[in-house]
């Protein structure tokens, strides 16, 4: 996925003018293991979704709220899974076996995604990842339920550029 940036520049004749610049953003993670991700994470996702019994979440909650997570039980993750359930194991594996930096990428994206980071500010995001720790970034990643659709999401923003 490539970032655009608009830089200024300025000209011998004093009048500055806007440059852009192409930037590779995922440099340490290709589209196909975000996919591969993705494709795990639903798994897990619908094996999650059959362990709570598939209610709606019309039955959940009283309302929808306007902003923020709509799914009432986003805070469960993938808890009422057992931590032995293959589709856990696949994930949490594919996860660990990207590199440091790869990870540091598909957390950045992961947050794209939930809109929690623009993609302008994309080095932002990679700077989280980094402050944060392999093992807090491993873990935000393994307990977000919504992987799949935070990935494509952030995905899909990646490739429109800021």
């Amino acid at each position: 996925m490539q970032r655009v940036d608009t830089l200024a520049c300025t000209r011998s004749d004093g009048h500055t003018i806007p440059v852009q610049r192409s930037r590779q953003m995922l440099t340490n993670l290709t589209t196909q293991q975000v996919n591969s991700i993705v494709t795990l994470a639903k798994a897990a996702r619908t094996q999650r979704d059959q362990f709570l019994g598939n209610v709606a979440e019309a039955d959940l909650a009283d309302s929808k709220a306007a902003r923020g997570e709509h799914n009432p039980t986003a805070a469960l993750g993938f808890e009422p899974i057992p931590p032995e359930a293959p589709q856990i194991i696949a994930l949490r594996e594919a996860v660990a076996a990207l590199s440091s930096a790869a990870r540091a990428e598909l957390y950045a994206l992961m947050r794209a995604g939930q809109g929690d980071l623009a993609m302008q500010t994309w080095d932002r995001g990679i700077g989280d990842a980094e402050r944060l720790g392999d093992d807090a970034v491993t873990g935000s990643l393994i307990e977000d339920p919504d992987l799949h659709h935070h990935l494509t999401k952030g995905l899909y923003k990646s490739s429109r550029g800021p």
